[in-house]
């Protein structure tokens, strides 16, 4: 096949643009990907032992809910997306917070964590309960109901099936 004359310098030209789209629609995506990882995560998470104390301190009668966990750890990545379920569900009744156990590890020890996930509740400045390990999404909503002052004024118990 022969190219005419206006062929040849609409082919190179045509390359030349499709190249440029290309360029421009490659550098969007990773200008939209920086912006997911730079952007506020669903659950806050304590960086030291100071940002907890801080936390804590202002929680007044607040429940806390703060899970500890391993950015390697597979139950605690499972367990992520019921989290951010329950905060958004429970906005006013409880807070969470997340730990990483391997940048932490004296907060995990003054926890007595064994096995991530570990989730323990505050209330009152004081630990009032805690749940080592992956449960039922139905787990965590009774333990929130049965401490947090915002959805009963009875005094709390063991929520059912808890040790």
């Amino acid at each position: 096949m022969r190219f005419k004359t206006a062929d040849k310098i609409y082919y190179p030209v045509f390359i030349w643009f499709l190249l440029l789209a290309l360029i421009v629609s490659c550098e969007n995506n990773s200008n939209r990907q920086a912006q997911a990882l730079v952007a506020k995560p669903a659950i806050p998470i304590i960086k030291n032992k100071a940002h907890f104390k801080q936390i804590v301190e202002n929680s007044d009668e607040r429940l806390l809910m703060i899970e500890f966990y391993a950015d390697w750890c597979p139950p605690c990545k499972e367990l992520a997306p019921v989290l951010e379920e329950i905060a958004k569900e429970n906005k006013g009744h409880v807070n969470i917070y997340k730990i990483n156990t391997d940048e932490n590890r004296d907060l995990a020890y003054t926890f007595r964590v064994t096995g991530i996930p570990h989730v323990v509740f505050i209330k009152n400045k004081e630990s009032v309960f805690s749940l080592s390990g992956l449960y039922p999404k139905k787990m965590y909503l009774n333990v929130i109901s049965r401490f947090s002052t915002v959805l009963t004024d009875k005094k709390p118990a063991a929520p059912d099936g808890a040790t």
